[in-house]
């Protein structure tokens, strides 16, 4: 089969797949919905229509299950696009929002925050002030390990993700000071820091959707710069590319994705991991196809996830970001067995 038959081929699977996700993480939960009223519940949002359907099958559709879906939708695909981004910026595969310190950051901005703006009436001014936190430590942080991680005029992986590792231990370890000592009830912070897509009002949809929507939307764009950057940023530079605008704005952009969905989602880690690497297989190393794949199939992915959370110990809802940590770590491992063999 030809390059563009797979490449056809794997767009058509994954957009099914993640549709398959969809309808089954809006039918499957804790109480089971016949496929009549969900379809109802939906059209009832057209003008015009006005199917009878139960109220509290409605209820769980719309308050429910769809903003559960959507979340789960495009925190996995940013996610996705986001490690794919990050892997080629950095030029290995073992690179991750989680594991060079954005999630950790992030995490340690929100609990900052949180403590911050106890105060404050305004629930809109005090997540914004939380957001803002959120995204800019987390942006100190992936800069300071990739400062601290180069070496020469260039950037050692493996320091980068020591680096982001010692990062992450002191970051946590101040954050669960902060909880501890600042913090009326710092199970709750915690709790809501393992991750997960549940619990969220439609605003708050609308805030993760939009930023997640649009963040990845531009990354795609720089495609062309991410598979220059393959060669060195050397070469990239003689291929055109403005690197250090391209490299801040990437970074920047991904940075953005991982930390937004903190405040509202919690933690949730390794996505940026694995999406990457399962698609890369099917479509190669190009980011012009790498990134859109990844989207597809990181939202098709947390949906599952977010299914499997919510349905394997019934009535009760495991965080999906200990799901995708347990998935992530085991992948993780995988990777560095493979590794080690091919060093052999």
């Amino acid at each position: 089969m030809s390059i563009i038959g797979r490449r056809r081929l794997f767009f058509m699977s994954a957009s099914v797949l993640l549709l398959v996700a969809v309808v089954l993480s809006i039918l499957i939960g804790p109480e089971d919905l016949p496929v009549s009223a969900i379809l109802k519940s939906l059209l009832n949002r057209l003008p015009g229509v006005d199917f009878q359907v139960p109220y509290k099958y409605e209820k769980i559709v719309i308050n429910y299950r769809l903003p559960v879906v959507l979340t789960a939708l495009f925190v996995g695909g940013g996610l996705a696009v986001s490690g794919a981004s990050l892997q080629g910026l950095f030029q290995n595969p073992l690179v991750d929002p989680y594991i060079i310190g954005i999630s950790a950051g992030g995490a340690f901005g929100y609990v900052l925050g949180s403590i911050i703006t106890v105060d404050i009436q305004s629930i809109f001014v005090s997540r914004a002030l939380i957001i803002l936190l959120t995204f800019s430590i987390s942006l100190v942080t992936v800069f300071l390990a990739y400062f601290l991680s180069r070496t020469g005029g260039k950037v050692s992986i493996s320091h980068l993700l020591l680096a982001g590792i010692a990062l992450s231990a002191f970051l946590t370890s101040i954050t669960q000071i902060l909880a501890y000592f600042f913090i009326d009830n710092p199970k709750v912070v915690i709790i809501s820091l393992l991750g997960s897509c549940s619990n969220l009002t439609w605003a708050e949809v609308a805030v993760v959707v939009a930023v997640t929507s649009i963040c990845s939307a531009i990354l795609m764009l720089f495609g062309r710069d991410l598979n220059a950057f393959s060669s060195g940023e050397d070469s990239a530079k003689r291929l055109g590319v403005e690197v250090e605008t391209s490299k801040f704005l990437i970074l920047g952009l991904s940075t953005l994705i991982a930390s937004v969905t903190i405040p509202f989602c919690g933690i949730i880690g390794f996505v940026g991991l694995i999406i990457p690497h399962v698609v890369r297989v099917f479509l190669g190393p190009d980011h012009r196809w790498l990134l859109p794949g990844s989207v597809l199939c990181g939202g098709a992915f947390l949906v599952f996830c977010d299914l499997f959370a919510r349905t394997i110990i019934r009535p009760y809802q495991i965080p999906v970001g200990i799901v995708t940590g347990v998935v992530g770590g085991m992948f993780f491992i995988y990777l560095i067995s493979v590794k080690r063999r091919w060093r052999r």
